[in-house]
C-alpha cells in the first residue's frame, strides 16, 4: 500500500474519531445567537423610541397645564393618614401615588391633574408592546402615575424618595447630559412588585429643569420567556459580568445559587441589585471567572472551557445598544 493511501486512511480514522463537525455546530449556534440579539435589538429600539415620544408628550402637557383643573378630578383621589395622595379605586386607568416626602400641596395636585391624559397613552403602549409589563411617569415631587393599576398603599413605602432610585436619576443631567432615552440595563428589583427588571427611561425638561422621568419596564422573566425559550444553553451577561437572564438548566453548571424571582417580604426603599453571587466575574470557580472575563472583554468570542471534567465551548455575541453579551454553552 502506498504512502498516499496510508495517509488518507489515517485522515479518515481521525475524522471518525472526532465525531460530528464541531466547527459547523459552533457556527450554527453563533448564527442562532445573532438572530436572538437582532430580535431583541429591534424590539428594544421600538421601546426606546416610544419612551422618547412619551417624554415629548409629557413636555407638551406641562406646556399646556392650565387646561386641567384638579378640582374636577378631586373625587378620584384620597389622602392617607401618612400624607400619601393616591387613587383608592381602579377606574380602568393608572394607579396614582404621591409619597408625601414633599408635603402634598396645590402645586403637586395640579401636576397630578394635568398628567391624567397619560392614562390613555399608557394603555395603548401596554396593548401594542407585549414585552412591556408596565408604564409610568415619576416626577421631582415623588409623584408616580403607573399602569396597570394596583393597590399602591400596600406596595409602596410612604415618604418614598422616588428621584433617589436608578429609574429616575439615570436620566438626570449628570448621568444623561445628552437628554436622550436610555436603558437601565442592570437588573434591579421593581418597587411596584414586578420582580427583577430593566427599564427604558427618558427625561422631561420644562423651563430648562428636569421635572420628571417616564419609564417602560421589561421583566427578566419576560426576556427569558420571549427570547430564550427553546434556547436552554443561552444566558445573558451585562457589561459588569452580572447575570441578566439564564435558563435553570445552566444554574448548576455556572456554579450559581438558585435564580428565583424576588420575594417582597418588605417594601423596597432603595435601589436593589443582584448580589455578587450572580456576577460571573466574582464566581468562586476560577474557570467560570476566566471564561467570563475573556468573553466580556472581547478577548475571545469562542472560548473552550472544561467544567466538571466535561468539555464545553462558550460562543458569544455582544448586543452593543445595551452592552449585553449573549453566551451559549455547548457540550462537546
Amino acid at each position: 500500500m502506498g504512502k498516499k493511501n496510508i495517509f488518507l486512511i489515517i485522515c479518515l480514522v481521525l475524522i471518525c474519531a472526532c465525531g460530528p463537525d464541531k466547527g459547523k455546530m459552533v457556527q450554527e449556534e453563533k448564527n442562532s445567537l445573532e438572530s436572538i440579539t437582532r430580535q431583541i435589538s429591534n424590539d428594544f429600539l421600538i421601546i426606546k423610541n416610544r419612551i422618547k415620544a412619551l417624554a415629548d408628550q409629557i413636555t407638551s402637557l406641562y406646556e399646556n397645564q392650565d387646561q386641567y383643573d384638579y378640582d374636577s378630578h378631586r373625587e378620584k383621589y384620597g389622602l392617607s393618614p401618612q400624607g400619601v395622595l393616591y387613587k383608592p379605586e381602579d377606574d380602568g386607568g393608572s394607579a396614582v401615588f404621591v409619597s408625601g416626602v414633599i408635603p402634598v400641596d396645590d402645586r403637586i395636585k395640579r401636576i397630578v391633574a394635568f398628567t391624567s391624559p397619560l392614562d390613555k397613552t399608557f394603555k395603548k403602549i401596554i396593548k401594542e408592546l407585549p414585552s412591556v409589563v408596565q408604564v409610568y411617569y415619576n416626577d421631582e415631587y415623588s409623584y408616580n402615575r403607573i399602569y396597570p393599576f394596583f393597590e399602591v398603599l400596600s406596595q409602596y413605602e410612604p415618604g418614598m424618595d422616588i428621584p433617589a432610585f436608578n429609574f429616575y436619576y439615570l436620566a438626570d443631567q449628570e448621568h444623561n447630559p445628552e437628554k436622550k432615552a436610555v436603558w437601565v440595563d442592570e437588573p434591579y428589583v421593581d418597587p411596584a412588585g414586578r420582580g427583577w427588571m430593566i427599564s427604558a427611561i427618558a427625561p422631561v425638561y420644562y423651563n430648562d429643569r428636569l421635572v420628571g422621568v417616564p419609564g417602560m419596564d421589561v421583566t427578566v422573566n419576560k426576556i427569558i420567556d420571549k427570547y430564550l425559550e427553546g434556547h436552554p444553553s443561552v444566558f445573558i451577561l451585562d457589561k459588569t459580568g452580572v447575570l441578566v437572564a439564564v435558563n435553570h438548566k445552566l444554574v448548576h453548571l455556572l456554579s450559581l445559587p438558585p435564580l428565583e424571582n424576588h420575594e417582597y417580604l418588605e417594601t423596597i426603599k432603595s435601589d436593589k441589585y443582584r448580589k455578587n453571587d450572580y456576577n460571573l466575574l466574582k464566581s468562586k470557580d476560577r474557570t467560570i471567572r476566566e471564561m467570563a472575563m475573556s468573553i466580556i472583554t472581547g478577548q475571545k468570542k469562542d472560548y473552550a472551557v472544561s467544567i466538571d471534567k466535561k468539555n464545553y465551548r462558550a460562543v458569544s455575541v455582544t448586543m452593543n445598544d445595551l452592552g449585553w453579551t449573549f453566551v451559549s454553552i455547548l457540550e462537546l
